[in-house]
């Protein structure tokens, strides 16, 4: 018997001679094998009235504030629905959403910057005080930095310390602009203790100084940059992105590949020009994951799925017009007997994130606009071994596979093939032996095991296999 343990998913590799997955599909990476992803659950009352083209959420005073944009309006989510917060927006392109303080920002690189005080307002206000328009907005230090200001594609410009709505230079006042020398277009601004303006071609860290300058700019990488604007996502001191060399990440000081020979060739093969403004990119924070759209026809169906506490990946088929990190919204047993009609008709569990105020957790936007979570059931899934000689020089008999996953029901796939030139024959094999075998019936020389989850079945990890093969005659 041979023991197989499922190794990281690198579909850029070639499947023979390799030690990684061919397929894992709807899984997570965890530390010692793969565990499922959810269904999409539609929150409450969670169905915009056209496609999400951006999405933000902040916490203020124990209330968690969700907004998303369309063609036109910026909306606000509760449980009793969507309710309209600005209207007359003249953009088709991405909303992107920055908090600052009790406010949330919006800017769409057309329109002037829009504000909402999540302790007063009602609705969105433009913030006034010669802000710029601006493609893209972060905090740094207690300023508001706008990139890809006044229309102009290499201009930064920032406001006074402590007043988002004052960015007139001069005096007292610290507001200020910069122009970049080079790098190409700002292709987005991460906020922080310092500063990362992203470019095209470039990076650079924005550091305070309080002189006469204010701040200092510093090249960190004169190269790399970020090509796809709606790529860039951060956690903590992490940025992520995708340049022309494939997905990085940035710690603001270093660049490092993520994807370089695991799934760059595999995502840029799949990727359709045109639509990388409908990507979309998020954190999930609970598993501490990088999620990442495959840009096609809006809504997008594929995503990779990126541990960046272990460094492996993985992917998944669920469609997405907008992902955002979130938090999740209180909800009271008998606001939700309300909007379910009853607590039996509800499709997501009680113990949905979404369902907990504050709770950190991933939302995203369906292919019918509708809000909600990765905490359904769990979705089918499929993780496939790398392609093997079971008896090497010989053709080998699979006589038995032995699942090692908690699920009770999965279904053993075997991808058999004569030679590496061949085409792939493949059984699937559902009935199991009281000690967990799985009988089979295969002579390859060439042989992929995999194993498959159905859609709701009940499992928390899958690890491997055990394979009963012996020599079969040359092959």
């Amino acid at each position: 018997m041979q023991r197989v343990l499922f190794g990281d998913y690198l579909p850029d590799l070639p499947s023979h001679l390799s030690e990684a997955l061919a397929i894992a599909e709807n899984v997570v990476p965890v530390a010692n094998g793969y565990a499922p992803v959810g269904q999409f659950a539609p929150a409450a009352n969670g169905t915009l009235p056209g496609p999400c083209l951006g999405a933000g959420a902040c916490r203020y005073a124990g209330s968690t504030f969700i907004f998303a944009g369309t063609g036109s309006n910026i909306y606000r989510y509760t449980t009793s629905g969507f309710a309209s917060v600005k209207s007359g927006l003249g953009t088709t392109t991405a909303i992107r959403f920055c908090s600052y303080g009790k406010s949330m920002l919006a800017t769409n690189g057309i329109d002037p910057i829009q504000t909402y005080d999540c302790g007063l307002a009602t609705s969105f206000a433009a913030l006034g005080g010669g802000a710029p328009v601006a493609g893209y907005l972060g905090v740094v230090r207690g300023f508001v930095v706008a990139g890809f200001a006044g229309g102009n594609s290499l201009r930064v410009q920032w406001s006074d310390t402590g007043n988002p709505a004052s960015w007139t230079p001069g005096g007292a006042s610290l507001a200020g602009q910069f122009d970049m020398p080079s790098g190409g277009d700002i292709t987005g601004v991460v906020g922080g203790e310092y500063g990362l303006i992203f470019q095209e071609r470039r990076i650079v860290r924005m550091s305070f100084t309080g002189d006469d300058a204010i701040w200092q700019f510093d090249e960190i990488s004169a190269n790399t940059g970020c090509v796809a604007p709606q790529s860039l996502v951060t956690w903590g001191r992490l940025s992520f992105f995708l340049s022309d060399k494939g997905w990085m990440m940035c710690d603001g000081n270093e660049v490092t590949p993520i994807g370089d020979q695991k799934i760059d060739k595999s995502f840029l093969s799949r990727a359709q020009n045109g639509f990388f403004d409908a990507m979309s990119a998020a954190i999930d924070p609970v598993n501490s994951l990088l999620v990442i759209s495959i840009p096609s026809t809006a809504p997008t169906t594929e995503l990779f799925l990126y541990s960046f506490l272990l460094g492996r990946w993985s992917s998944a088929k669920l469609t997405v017009e907008r992902m955002l990190s979130s938090f999740g919204l209180n909800a009271t047993i008998e606001e939700l007997d309300a909007i379910y009609g009853s607590i039996d008709a509800m499709t997501a569990s009680l113990d949905s994130p979404q369902f907990k105020g504050g709770r950190p957790v991933l939302m995203l936007f369906d292919g019918a606009h509708r809000l909600g979570t990765l905490s359904g059931p769990n979705a089918a899934a499929t993780v496939v071994d790398a392609r093997r000689e079971l008896a090497p020089g010989q053709r080998a008999r699979l006589r038995s596979v032995r699942p090692l996953t908690n699920a009770a029901a999965p279904q053993v796939l075997v991808y058999g093939r004569a030679n590496l030139a061949g085409s792939d024959h493949v059984s699937v094999y559902t009935r199991r032996t009281g000690g967990g075998l799985f009988p089979t019936r295969e002579a390859w020389s060439l042989m992929q095991v995999g194993l498959s989850m159905p859609a709701g079945a009940d499992w928390t990890y899958v690890q491997g296999f055990d394979a009963d093969a012996v020599g079969g005659g040359r092959p």
